[in-house]
């Protein structure tokens, strides 16, 4: 059965980008999805799911940055195996945690393996696909994201209340096993003699896509993750919210989807429709600011919640045509610079909500997604006269 895998998979890096992109994140969405089967058992409840997190992401943040040295010497098939194994090593501790402090011991090790193959699979895409489908191709990968918190999401019915969240682990740890043995041989194309210099001094459109990044990942992760109660906040049921994020995370999918597909056939560089998204998603979160009865929330949140997170599906797209001569390296620093973001939204949005004071929660992340959208832009003016120069 491997074997079959591992043909299809080396005929397809898209679909090994989206498969192994999706894989990476089940760590710390099955922990959220699990967290309260998790509590009654050994005691690691919500209070605490907010350092789980903490340390998924910022030891992903670190690991891309560290990834893209490994993947541009090594390859993005030793980057996407390492990376699985550490996301085996991950659920294998989660499943079988004891006591509480495993859990995030277990997010550490998830958050790493999360950050290797994402930058594996950026590359993998890069030297696999080719021009004028390389935007839906990254679109599609970043789509994985959501998908996994969607099945995350119903693992917990169809496993976790039938069978213990144990076994969901179990699964996750089998899946992880199959596809790290599975992990194919990717063609590098010209990534076979392509050697990455050292990037030394950061461009002006490098450092303002790494702004941008951070601002718009802030946005985009604090308000997902405050979707649920901040609508149970202004009088929605609870199963009607949970109803409300699903929803929300399946048009991200499509959006993601959609912009990359969009940049393709315009030839775009990307930096003008992550703009106008962020744009969109800043107007909409400044709107949520009044939403005080559920019928404006149920019209605001989901464009506020497409305009802040829809872009991921095109930033490195624009980074890797923009930068072709170091895609590995520049793919990990501005996923640290993404993953940064998404660390910095959740605590920000967090601290409000402790408060009740989701307005000034949705000020904060309508500025974050302004911010962006100067970053977007900045960086095109600057990457233009770099291109002409060329």
């Amino acid at each position: 059965m491997t074997n079959r895998l591992r043909a299809r998979l080396e005929r397809g890096p898209l679909l090994t980008a989206v498969v192994y992109t999706g894989t990476g994140m089940l760590p710390i969405f099955l922990i959220s999805t699990q967290v309260l089967q998790i509590e009654a058992d050994i005691g690691f409840g919500v209070a605490q799911l907010a350092l789980a997190t903490t340390c998924f992401f910022a030891a992903a943040a670190l690991a891309s940055n560290v990834g893209g040295g490994i993947v541009s010497r090594l390859g993005p098939s030793v980057g996407i195996r390492l990376g699985s194994s550490m996301t085996i090593l991950s659920c294998l501790l989660a499943g079988t945690a004891v006591v509480s402090w495993m859990i995030p011991l277990a997010a550490v090790f998830g958050g790493i393996g999360n950050g290797v193959i994402q930058v594996g699979s950026n590359v993998a895409i890069f030297d696999g696909v080719r021009q004028g489908r390389q935007g839906l191709a990254y679109g599609a990968k970043q789509a994985a994201v959501p998908t996994a918190s969607i099945l995350a999401g119903l693992a917990l019915p169809a496993i976790g209340l039938l069978f213990g969240w144990r076994w969901v682990f179990a699964g996750a740890v089998a899946l992880a096993l199959v596809l790290a043995v599975s992990t194919p041989e990717l063609r590098r194309g010209d990534g076979a003699t392509r050697v990455e210099q050292p990037v030394g001094r950061l461009s002006v459109s490098m450092i303002w896509l790494g702004i941008a990044g951070i601002t718009g990942a802030a946005a985009g992760s604090g308000l997902s993750l405050f979707v649920v109660p901040s609508a149970v906040e202004i009088g929605i049921g609870e199963a009607a919210a949970g109803a409300i994020l699903a929803f929300c995370s399946a048009l991200v999918v499509v959006v993601r989807i959609g912009v990359g597909w969009l940049v393709d056939r315009r030839r775009s560089s990307g930096h003008l429709e992550m703009a106008v998204i962020t744009a969109v998603g800043a107007a909409a979160s400044f709107v949520l600011t009044t939403a005080d009865a559920p019928a404006l929330y149920l019209v605001s949140m989901p464009i506020a919640l497409l305009g802040t997170w829809g872009w991921q599906g095109v930033i490195f797209y624009t980074l890797v045509t923009t930068y072709p001569e170091i895609p590995a390296k520049a793919s990990g620093m501005l996923l640290s610079s993404n993953l940064t973001g998404t660390l910095i939204g959740p605590l920000v949005v967090g601290a409000f909500a402790g408060r009740d004071d989701y307005a000034g929660a949705w000020v904060f992340v309508s500025i974050c997604a302004a911010l962006a959208t100067m970053g977007f832009v900045v960086a095109r003016r600057a990457t233009e006269p770099a291109r002409l120069s060329r």
